[in-house]
C-alpha cells in the first residue's frame, strides 16, 4: 500500500513538472551557436561565459560543460586548445 501510495506521488509529480517545463519552453528559445577558443581559455571559463546568457534558470557548471561535452564528443578524448570551434547550446527568454 505504501509502495503503490509513492509510485502515485511520483507519477502526479511527474505529471505536473512535465507541464510546467513544456509550457516554459514556449516562452524561451534554443540559441545554437559555435564559439572558437581562444588562447588562454579553459572549458571552464567558456562555460561560465555562455552560463550567463542563458536565462531559462540556473544551471551549474558541471551539468553546462558536461552538456558541451555531449556536444562537442572530441572534448572526451582531450583539453580545448586555441583554434578549437565549440557546438554550444543555451536558452533565452523570447
Amino acid at each position: 500500500m505504501k509502495k503503490a501510495l509513492v509510485m502515485l506521488m511520483a507519477v502526479v509529480f511527474v505529471g505536473f513538472t512535465g507541464m510546467d517545463c513544456e509550457a516554459a519552453a514556449k516562452n524561451y528559445e534554443l540559441v545554437e551557436t559555435v564559439y572558437t577558443v581562444a588562447q588562454g581559455d579553459t572549458l571552464d571559463s567558456v562555460a561560465k561565459e555562455y552560463m550567463a546568457k542563458n536565462n531559462y534558470g540556473p544551471r551549474e557548471i558541471r551539468e553546462f560543460t558536461a552538456g558541451i561535452k555531449e556536444l562537442n564528443d572530441w572534448l572526451l578524448n582531450r583539453d580545448i586548445k586555441a583554434g578549437d570551434e565549440l557546438r554550444i547550446n543555451y536558452w533565452i527568454k523570447k
